[in-house]
């Protein structure tokens, strides 16, 4: 079952969610097993990984960027680890990345138990050129974790300050993830950048980001960058 109040997947017998502490006995059976109403701007804990201990696993806050009647599209309040998007500098798509598969298998059998996972929506995932500069995007995939996009993360999002993301304390502690201006982190975005050799410009990459001041980076930067945070995205089924 899971929490009327903060959706956490519960033994069907709890009196008390450990997590928020919500009663459970005097709700009906039927109430117990329902998930609980999500709005946009909510914050839900769902799954659990390690973000301050790398011994101890605790709730993952995700935010609510869109709900529908019957799934939430959410993304994690914090950054959560941090990986590069592919192991060599090579311009490549997001469905070849590795990144991709990091987010669909280690990702997720680390942060949910299987009854979790059956509650994550697989997603027709839409990958477009850069606007910018027509860097191809490559074919559309189907994911349950995935990164935003450059135009999800311009929708999702009304201006730079919301984009601006905290690490967990974990990652936070490699002191080349926060920026000594404000201590937000970069965090990688699924659409491709500029290209590694474009002459266009001095610096540029192949995988978009998020930028410390919650910018987006349309020239993006290399592959092989081990500095950016992982923000995973994901749809949940209510």
């Amino acid at each position: 079952m899971f929490c009327v109040k903060c959706g956490a997947s519960l033994p069907d017998d709890a009196n008390f969610c450990f997590i928020c502490g919500c009663d459970l006995r005097n709700l009906s059976q039927g109430s117990k097993t329902e998930s609980p109403a999500v709005k946009v701007g909510d914050y839900v804990k769902f799954g659990s990984y390690p973000q301050n201990n790398s011994e101890v696993k605790e709730p993952i806050e995700w935010l609510a960027l869109e709900v529908n009647d019957n799934e939430a599209l959410l993304i994690s309040r914090y950054g959560l680890d941090c990986k590069q998007y592919h192991h060599e500098a090579t311009d490549i798509t997001w469905e070849a990345s590795d990144l991709r598969k990091w987010l669909n298998y280690d990702f997720m059998k680390a942060a949910f138990s299987e009854e979790e996972q059956r509650r994550i929506k697989l997603s027709e995932i839409i990958n477009d050129d850069n606007p910018k500069y027509g860097t191809r995007g490559g074919n559309n995939t189907q994911d349950r974790v995935f990164c935003l996009s450059l135009a999800e993360a311009e929708r999702y999002f009304r201006n730079d300050s919301e984009r601006m993301c905290w690490p967990s304390v974990l990652i936070k502690d490699k002191k080349y993830v926060a920026g000594e201006e404000n201590g937000h982190c970069c965090w990688w975005l699924r659409s491709p950048g500029a290209g590694n050799n474009n002459p266009r410009l001095f610096i540029s990459g192949g995988a978009s980001d998020v930028a410390r001041n919650g910018s987006l980076q349309f020239c993006g930067i290399r592959e092989n960058w081990g500095g950016n945070a992982v923000r995973p995205a994901l749809r949940l089924k209510l």
